[in-house]
């Protein structure tokens, strides 16, 4: 009898987590902005080519061994950086559109998740330098596993881009007032 009231409670806790999970956001968007005291155009040539990327990004610093490849066409659509490693997983950046100075979109693959991610960064011209948008947009599709792990990743996301953003900026402003 007791074992059968446990396992009722079992069964009436995961029926429960699950229609709960049903109910969880199935897509997600992060957008952050940040001032940059530099034209678009050295903005611009920090974000379009990839394998500048390692300079400012949170990947390195989250893994310090990771593995990066680069692949397609330098700065121009079809682009790609790979990157392998014990904790960011194995994972690509692909872009996929781009406007000179004003906009960069890529797709992001991370092997280990089922979500669909997609990046855009978006440069406003300003009297005293540049607004410097970027926003990330996932799907993470019907997976109830996944719904809830995304809601653990959402607050990752949402650093991992004001950090990228402020390194961005650091970079930019460092290379203006040095020169380089």
């Amino acid at each position: 009898m007791w074992n059968n009231k446990w396992f009722l409670y079992i069964v009436v806790l995961l029926l429960t987590v699950g229609l709960a999970g049903m109910f969880l956001p199935d897509e997600y968007q992060v957008e952050r902005s940040i001032h940059i005291n530099a034209p678009p155009g050295e903005v611009y040539g920090v974000i379009v080519d990839l394998r500048k990327w390692e300079q400012w990004s949170v990947l390195n610093r989250m893994d310090p061994d990771v593995t990066l490849s680069y692949d397609g066409p330098d700065r121009a659509i079809g682009m790609r950086m790979r990157w392998e490693g014990d904790i960011v997983g194995r994972g690509s950046i692909e872009l996929s559109s781009l406007q000179f100075n004003r906009q960069l979109i890529y797709t992001l693959d991370r092997n280990e998740n089922g979500v669909a991610e997609t990046g855009e960064v978006r440069l406003k011209p300003l009297e005293t330098g540049t607004e410097l948008t970027w926003i990330s947009r996932g799907d993470v599709g019907l997976n109830i596993f996944d719904r809830y792990e995304f809601l653990f990743l959402e607050d990752q996301v949402d650093k991992a881009v004001q950090v990228g953003l402020e390194n961005i900026k650091t970079l930019v402003e460092n290379k203006a007032a040095t020169g380089a």
